[in-house]
Order: structure tokens, then sequence, then C-alpha cells
């Protein structure tokens, strides 16, 4: 008993290894303006408090960035929050959203990350409408719960 106590008080400070892809909205929706300035600026500070939460978790956490729109890698997996905001703050609104497009991108770039013993996740913010079947996005979800993406916490949770 003494030694399950033990163990449970060691792993308990345990801090999880995670890389990160967070695939961000940059479609004409995100002008909208029921929330305070613009959509897409509720998103940047949302993403930054996501990135700023998993570098402060653990500092070897990485952090990268994509747009669901152009479908373009703007920042890759690192270390640096400031490097990640910056794209961020480049990013302008642009056509249509590509969700299953840019969660393959996103499932892709952490397949082939550098630490592999990081555990993978994907952060997505959508604030438009979604064209996608819903077949296609469960065929999607399987895929990524088999890759071990995502885990048995995970959920989808309407941010706008």
């Amino acid at each position: 008993k003494q030694w399950y106590q033990r163990r449970v008080a060691i792993t308990a400070g345990v801090m999880v290894l995670e890389s990160t892809v967070i695939c961000v909205d940059n479609s004409e929706y995100m002008r909208n303006g029921d929330f305070v300035p613009t959509r897409l600026l509720a998103q940047q500070d949302a993403v930054n408090m996501v990135c700023t939460s998993k570098t402060r978790a653990n500092p070897e956490n990485t952090v990268g960035l994509l747009t669901l729109s152009s479908l373009k890698v703007l920042s890759t997996l690192t270390t640096e929050v400031g490097k990640v905001m910056s794209c961020l703050h480049s990013i302008e609104p642009e056509g249509e959203v590509n969700l299953m497009t840019g969660i393959k991108i996103a499932q892709l770039a952490l397949k082939h990350r550098q630490s592999k013993n990081h555990k993978t996740r994907i952060v997505v913010f959508v604030g438009s409408p979604i064209l996608s079947e819903e077949k296609d996005l469960q065929r999607l979800a399987k895929k990524l719960k088999k890759e071990k993406s995502t885990d048995r916490d995970s959920a989808l949770i309407p941010l706008l």
C-alpha cells in the first residue's frame, strides 16, 4: 500500500509533453462584428491563451499554427510563443474554410514532428459554416483517434 501511495505522488507531478497544432479560421466569415471588435481578433486572443497555457505547462511543449482557408502552415512546431503570435497577427480573412483538408495537414505536421515522445493535439477554431458531410467528419475523427491525435477525453466544443 505504501508503494502505491508513493507511486501516485510521483506520477501526480509529471508534466505531459505535447505537440499541438492550432488550426485557425481565416475565412471571410471572420470579419463579422458579433464578437468585439471582430471574430478574427477574438480568435487571436483565444489562440494566445492556448499557446501560453501549453508552453507554461511544460517549457518543452511545442505549438504550430495553420490557417484553414488558405491552408498555409504559418508556424511549424516551436517552443517560441512569440513566433506563433507574430504569424497569427499577419493573418487576413480570405475565401472559405477547408476544415477536412486543414485537419489532415495538421495531422501530417504532427506525424513529422521531431519529438516522437510528445502526445499530439489538434486544436481547431471554426467561426464559419462547415460544408463537409457528417459521414466524412466521422471518418476523419475515427482516423485521428486511431493515430492518437485525440484521446478519450477529447470533445467537440463549439467556440464561436
